[in-house]
């Protein structure tokens, strides 16, 4: 079940934490006005700064893009901004479940290629 909610103009960030994996269901749109701000909320609330010493730390982020209805080219940007992040400390990040339209996008720009995406990771445990 999510947990913490966080939200700017037209994108909402719904966080399931489990132990190593963080879940983030993402709504609404990814463009110009909300990308910088969801770039920041993934590096600094969700992507550890550092593998912790005995503690149970993030080491995948899943971002769940079904409720995503649009993204444009800063989007596009910010997407792979927080992916590099996250390969840069040792964490996987991954998408899962894009509609038609975003898919489409993500298979024209090649990015489909760049991302670890997966229509359904454990037989549909991470639907809402």
């Amino acid at each position: 079940m999510p947990g913490e909610v966080f939200s700017t103009a037209g994108l909402k960030l719904e966080l399931e934490e489990k132990p190593e994996e963080t879940i983030v269901y993402c709504s609404g749109r990814i463009v110009a006005e909300s990308a910088e701000w969801f770039q920041n909320e993934i590096r600094d609330r969700i992507i550890p700064l550092s593998r912790g010493r005995g503690v149970a730390v993030t080491s995948r982020i899943v971002l769940d893009l079904s409720k995503v209805s649009f993204i444009d080219s800063t989007g596009l940007g910010s997407l792979l901004t927080v992916w590099t992040a996250a390969q840069r400390r040792s964490c996987d990040m991954e998408i899962i479940n894009p509609g038609a339209r975003v898919e489409q996008l993500l298979s024209v720009t090649k990015l489909d290629q760049v991302f670890t995406k997966m229509k359904n990771l454990f037989g549909g445990n991470h639907s809402k």
